[in-house]
Order: C-alpha cells, then sequence, then structure tokens
C-alpha cells in the first residue's frame, strides 16, 4: 500500500492531521466494537426473547467472528490492490449493510446468518483501519498510534454492556443494529474526507483460496464439538466433529508451510520466537476477553438480581480498567518494551480473575466492581503493546502478514471463548462461576509465561 508518511510534530506528538485520521480510523473500529460488546452481552436476553438455549444463541457472537476471522487473510492482498481507503470503506460499508438485515431478523436461525455476513464487513474494518494508520504514522511511534486506537476503540467495552443490556432488556434489541446506520454514515463521510487515497501496487501474491477452505471449517467443526460435547450429545456425534476438525487443521497446517501462495495464517513466522509468544498472547487475549462479555451480564443477574441496564456493570467496570491502561500502554510500550507490560498485566489479570472465582459470592456489588476495574487495568496493560510487537519482532516486509495472523488468532479463539463459556453456563446455577473463573485466571497466567518471551527495550 502506497501512502505518504506524516511527520511528527516537533514535540514528538503525533501532527494534527495524523491525529483525527487516526480517530476516523479509530471510530470505525470502536462502532464494530460495540456492536459486538452490546450483542455480547445480551445473549441472555436473546435467549429468552426468541425462547432458545443458550449454546444456540452463543452462535450469534460466534458465527459473526468465524466470518470476521475468514476474511482476514484478504486485508492485506486487497490493500496492496486496491488501496487502504478503498478496502475500509468496502468493509465498513458492508458491515453498516450486515447490521440493518440482522435487525430486521425474524428468528434465531435468521439472526445467525444476517451475523455471518454482518461479520464478513466488520472483519475488514479493524485491520484496514491500522494498516492505513500504521503505514501513514512513523515507524518508531507504531505504540503511540496504537494508544490512540485502544482509546478510541476501549470506550466500547463500557458502553456497549450497558447499551446492549439497555436496549435487549426493554424489547428493543433490533436497535443495537440499526443504530450502526446513521454511525457508519457519519464516518464514511468523514474518512472520504480524511483518509487519504492509494493506490494498490498488485505486488502481493494471491491468498490462498483453499487454505481459507481448510482453516475456518476447521475452526466450526471444533466448535460445533465443543457445543454439542457440552450438550451432552452421544460420542457417536461428537467424535465425528472432532475427527473432521483435526483432519481439516492439520491439513490446513501442512499446507501453509508448503503453500507458495499468500497463506491464510502464515505459520512459517512462528519461526520468530519472540512472534510466536505475541500470537500466543493474542489468543489469551481473545479468549479472555470475550468470555467474560459472555459470562459477566449473566453473573451480574443471577448472583446480584440486577436488570436492564445494570446487567452491564460488572462489564463495563473491566472495560474502565481496560480504557485507562490501554489508552497508556501502546506509548510506554515504545520506551520500554513490550515484555514488562504483558508479564505484569497478565499477572495482574491472573490475580484478579483468581480473586474474582473465590469472592463472588461473598462480596458486595461495589466491592466486586472495584476488583473488576483492577483487572481491567491489568488486562489493558496486553493486547497493545503485544500488538505493536509485530513491528519490532517481524522484518518490514511481514509485519502485514503479522498484524493479520494477530487478527485472526484473537478472533477465532474470541469464538472458542462464547462457545466454551455457552456451553459451561447452566442458568440458575451460580457454582459455575467458580470454575469458570479459575479457567480464565489460569488462561492469563498462561499469558505472563508467555510474555516473557517477548522483546524487550533494547529490541525493535
Amino acid at each position: 500500500m502506497t501512502v505518504n508518511k506524516v511527520s511528527d510534530a516537533p514535540s514528538g506528538r503525533l501532527d494534527s492531521r495524523t491525529q483525527i485520521l487516526v480517530t476516523v480510523l479509530g471510530a470505525a473500529a470502536f462502532v464494530a466494537v460495540l456492536d459486538g460488546t452490546a450483542v455480547t452481552a445480551s445473549l441472555g436476553t436473546l435467549t429468552t426473547t426468541f425462547d432458545a438455549t443458550l449454546p444456540v444463541v452463543v452462535w450469534v457472537t460466534t458465527g459473526y467472528l468465524l466470518a470476521a476471522g475468514s476474511v482476514l487473510p484478504l486485508v492485506g492482498w486487497a490493500i496492496d490492490r486496491f488501496g487502504g481507503r478503498a478496502v475500509f470503506l468496502a468493509g465498513l460499508t458492508g458491515f453498516v449493510a450486515g447490521s440493518v438485515l440482522t435487525g430486521l431478523a425474524w428468528s434465531i436461525p435468521s439472526l445467525i446468518f444476517f451475523r455471518v455476513l454482518q461479520g464478513f464487513g466488520g472483519g475488514l474494518v479493524e485491520p484496514a483501519s491500522i494498516a492505513v494508520a500504521a503505514a501513514a504514522a512513523p515507524r518508531e511511534h507504531v505504540g503511540r498510534v496504537m494508544g490512540r486506537f485502544s482509546l478510541i476503540i476501549n470506550i466500547a467495552p463500557v458502553a456497549g454492556p450497558l447499551l446492549g443490556t439497555l436496549l435487549a432488556d426493554n424489547g428493543l434489541w433490533r436497535w443495537i443494529f440499526l443504530l450502526n446506520l446513521p454511525l457508519g454514515a457519519i464516518i464514511v463521510l468523514a474518512a472520504l474526507r480524511w483518509v487519504p487515497a492509494s493506490a494498490g501496487t498488485r505486488t502481493q501474491a494471491a491468498p490462498d483460496v483453499l487454505g481459507m477452505a481448510l482453516l475456518a471449517p476447521g475452526f466450526v467443526f471444533l466448535l460445533m464439538t465443543i457445543n454439542r460435547w457440552g450438550a451432552g450429545s452421544p460420542a457417536a456425534l461428537v467424535l465425528p466433529l472432532a475427527v473432521v476438525g483435526a483432519a481439516l487443521l492439520v491439513t490446513y497446517a501442512v499446507r501453509a508451510l508448503r503453500t507458495t501462495r499468500l497463506p491464510v495464517l502464515d505459520l512459517r513466522l512462528l519461526r520468530v520466537p519472540a512472534f510466536a509468544a505475541a500470537l500466543l498472547v493474542m489468543a489469551a487475549v481473545g479468549f479472555l476477553m470475550f468470555s467474560q462479555l459472555g459470562v459477566l451480564p449473566l453473573l451480574a443477574e443471577e448472583r446480584f438480581d440486577l436488570h436492564g441496564i445494570a446487567r452491564g456493570s460488572i462489564t463495563s467496570a473491566l472495560g474502565v480498567g481496560l480504557l485507562f491502561s490501554m489508552a497508556n500502554a501502546g506509548r510506554v510500550s515504545d520506551r520500554i518494551g513490550p515484555r514488562p507490560l504483558v508479564v505484569a498485566g497478565s499477572l495482574v489479570t491472573a490475580a484478579g480473575l483468581g480473586a474474582v472465582s473465590l469472592v463472588y459470592d461473598t462480596w458486595p456489588l461495589a466491592a466486586l466492581l472495584a476488583l473488576y476495574v483492577v483487572t481491567g487495568l491489568g488486562f489493558g496493560c496486553v493486547a497493545s503493546p503485544s500488538f505493536a510487537s509485530v513491528y519490532r519482532t517481524l522484518p518490514a516486509e511481514s509485519a502485514a502478514q503479522g498484524t493479520t495472523a494477530l487478527f485472526i488468532v484473537v478472533q477465532l479463539f474470541a469464538s472458542v471463548g462464547v462457545t466454551v463459556m455457552g456451553t459451561l453456563l447452566d442458568p440458575g446455577e451460580t457454582s459455575q462461576f467458580a470454575t469458570i473463573f479459575t479457567v480464565l485466571a489460569g488462561t492469563a497466567l498462561l499469558a505472563a509465561v508467555l510474555g516473557a518471551r517477548l522483546p524487550g527495550r533494547s529490541s525493535r
């Protein structure tokens, strides 16, 4: 992608035009995240609205995530061929169109189907936004750009659960999606004014379509295995699903290591230890984030008898912590490297989630909210530095593929998290939360171990 670099202001801050550019691009990603957090926080209400079970309704989120992940391999190739602004606008337009269709859905099957269509557009928005901004910003300030993105995007985990529960519990769930129409129109107009046009260069190899046909279905079969196993289906049904999923994923891995085309998920990049660590950390981030988005509103309802907008209060406490820490984590990582931030943040997250598993049924709501703000402060120090480390650990020509790989892994493991939580959660049974938060704490602890392999201050 050909985009002229913009210079930093003399003070070392990003100049005003870059700040506006990042704000416009971040606003689009914000709308997509707002939609996702609002929907995931409303899954419990949707089960009642459509008289469906939670393991079925979670596919409203899982279908979106898988669709978004399936188009991610096209982002780098499409930007290179058509230009960053064209891909960004195409993704945003597809996302908005899918939102309108979803808002008109009449049943759970139609809702899931239209969410998949929405995901195909939404999957382009955030990576295209970051790619355009990263191409415009000086390489040494990528962390600063990620920090500004985080500041904008991570208002969504605060507002999304409140918006979703408020609308869904008042019979207005369709407006979770329909609101994207006016918001998207405003962002499109701003993008036409501030996002620079760029010409495609057509230098990248064509994407590996066969690889795409192996990876996404492989994960679908894996998720169906988890879903059906949790629902108590017989082994005669569950085992074939697991075998087919494993076979597809193994076949993809073999192909990805041999293909001369542009891989969907370039496993060859795993030969760089620091990048492999970043990839696994982001897998943990995706799993942790979307698991909590699904669990916390149900915890608020079942443990504290909260309804309406109040059901999103614990999720929003997490978002408040994320908002403050992610706003600064990228900038700080420019100075000290990602390793200390990711390790410390993961340890704080693990401690917070471990504490929640012990006190969720005894502490008052105010104390639990405070604990979750602290947990969010730690969690917010994990994602941005890990993401920015791609630009330090990989050569410039591999950075785009590395970024795409991180997005794919986040989406795939977010879908795993939602599916696992939908399987484990048993409405009316509060003791389940101890197990769930113990699993989440263990995942955060694993992220701390992996984060120790990220670069420190002296690495580029």
